[in-house]
């Protein structure tokens, strides 16, 4: 059957959500089972602002859709103003992305436990239960089986 007329559907105006989709086997370690919502395939729904050269007046075209969310350029240093380590040292942080709604399910057996900081424990998610977060913004989730326990998961993010 083909797609309906339309198809794809036109992103919304003004607002827009993050897709993420994760599923897999956890381990005992947090570290091993780790995602940040922004490095998922398709889960930033953001246009990058164009590159605009520090101090250019140059015209800039920004387009449409939601914008913002873009990638910091190494380039944009400023000069060195006896900051401890000079910029040019400092490490360009990652960009991220939050969630609003987090859905984690337990498809398999054990005890699956989640945190939003991959150090401390959040909550768990027993055997064949799901928990689901609405307005919980976060930017990434680690997961990990308890024990011996190595639970199959899957984990959504809009």
């Amino acid at each position: 059957m083909p797609f309906p007329a339309g198809w794809p559907p036109r992103p919304s105006s003004g607002r827009s959500s993050l897709r993420f989709y994760v599923a897999g086997t956890v381990t005992a370690a947090f570290d091993a089972n780790a995602y940040l919502f922004v490095n998922g395939t398709g889960a930033n729904p953001f246009t990058p602002l164009p590159y605009v050269k520090p101090g250019s007046s140059d015209p800039v075209h920004i387009g449409s859709g939601p914008i913002g969310g873009g990638f910091p350029n190494p380039s944009d240093v400023a000069p060195d103003t006896h900051e401890d380590p000079p910029n040019t040292q400092q490490a360009v942080p990652k960009n991220m992305i939050w969630a609003q709604m987090i859905s984690i399910y337990n498809v398999g057996a054990g005890v699956l436990e989640f945190s939003f900081d991959g150090t401390n424990v959040h909550g768990q998610v027993l055997a064949g239960e799901r928990r689901l977060f609405r307005m919980r913004y976060e930017a990434g989730i680690a997961l990990r089986g308890v024990a011996a326990a190595t639970p199959v998961f899957q984990v959504e993010a809009w």
